[in-house]
């Protein structure tokens, strides 16, 4: 059974900014969890300084993953160095084992550009990066993904595969498993509502667990697993059912 990390944004954007992230690590310890994703877009004066945030996840026996707010490229194919170095500079003060970007709006047409950008840029780090599909046209694309990884040839930079982003892509989860199977070494679990024609993250049910578990073959066996999809803060014992499905996932 592979271990299961918890989303801070799981509990939703209002508590977690209001408690701080450290807020949310005693619900994840106690449903089971293995580790948390702090979420950049969520830092608050709370979260201050990460040295502190640090501490109460170690305290708590939590893995980390850095989540970056931002994509790795912009609208225009450009790698956004300013953000990325941030990112990876605050994953290093957090200890986290790897940091997780989405990939953005890198066309087809740029990937070797893209991958060149990268690797220069990421020359002197050691820290693991994973590349997610996001909800964007190119970043939501696998072929995109990769041929981007054939570019970079890099043990460092791996996939998270999200399973419901392609809900807002019109990418297909099927032919994303396959192509970037190999490659993938955390995956974002959610799946989708449609609420007034809008896809939606919810939990899981037996038919979506189903689904996942038939592709989980492409994966690693041991790969890391994330709940993004929304938990109630005050219910722990719901939480922790989660987490045991999720560990059971193969």
């Amino acid at each position: 059974m592979g271990p299961v990390m918890i989303c801070t944004s799981a509990f939703g954007a209002d508590l977690v900014k209001r408690l701080g992230q450290a807020g949310v690590l005693e619900h994840i310890r106690g449903a089971g969890a293995q580790g948390v994703e702090i979420r950049e877009e969520l830092l608050s004066d709370h979260d201050l300084p990460l040295s502190q945030l640090r501490k109460a996840i170690e305290q708590a026996s939590l893995t980390c993953v850095y989540s970056a707010a931002a994509p790795l490229f912009d609208e225009r194919s450009h790698l956004k160095e300013g953000e990325m170095a941030q990112a990876l500079t605050r994953a290093n003060e957090l200890g986290a084992q790897w940091v997780k970007f989405g990939l953005g709006q890198l066309c087809a047409e740029c990937i070797d550009d893209g991958a060149a950008a990268l690797k220069a840029a990421l020359a002197d780090q050691t820290m693991p990066i994973l590349i997610e599909n996001d909800q964007t046209p190119c970043g939501g694309d696998p072929l995109i993904h990769a041929a981007l990884h054939r570019a970079l040839g890099s043990s460092l930079i791996g996939t998270t595969l999200d399973l419901g982003n392609g809900y807002w892509t019109d990418h297909d989860l099927s032919q994303a498993a396959s192509r970037l199977g190999a490659q993938v070494r955390y995956v974002h679990c959610k799946a989708v509502t449609h609420v007034e024609g809008h896809p939606r993250a919810c939990p899981p049910d037996d038919a979506a667990r189903a689904h996942w578990s038939a592709l989980w073959h492409h994966f690693p066996t041991e790969v890391p697993r994330a709940i993004e999809f929304p938990l109630d803060h005050d219910d722990v014992s719901a939480t922790a059912r989660h987490v045991e499905l999720l560990k059971s996932l193969a």
